[in-house]
């Protein structure tokens, strides 16, 4: 099952990727983390993957972080933490997601989309 954070934040993608890393829970489930910055405007992308051993499933965390248009937003996707015909998570998305958000809590502006 699919779950889709999306906020604004008012720190730049790298102080806002320095947060995230602070979890060492999350840190340790780090798989990938790429960084480009051109003319001032950055991306970030990290993908964590998670054992959820509640439904038996790998579940990944995909996190992008940019601020191309001027303010930082941050977009979280968890996927295949479903099991099953009818994709049944028992919450592992949405409990992946939640330290992210979590973690920038105090720096965030708006939440835009949260499912």
């Amino acid at each position: 099952m699919k779950h889709y954070l999306e906020f604004t934040v008012n720190i730049n993608p790298n102080q806002a990727t320095q947060l995230i890393l602070e979890d060492l829970d999350l840190k340790s489930n780090l798989i990938f983390q790429d960084n480009k910055v051109a003319d001032e405007k950055e991306v970030v992308i990290l993908v964590f993957q998670k054992f959820f051993f509640r439904n038996n499933s790998t579940a990944t965390l995909t996190v992008t972080i940019d601020n191309f248009s001027g303010v930082t937003y941050v977009k979280c996707i968890s996927s295949g933490n479903g099991e099953g015909i009818f994709d049944f998570g028992w919450g592992a998305g949405k409990s992946f997601i939640k330290p992210i958000r979590l973690k920038l809590a105090t720096n965030i502006l708006d939440v835009i989309e949260d499912n």
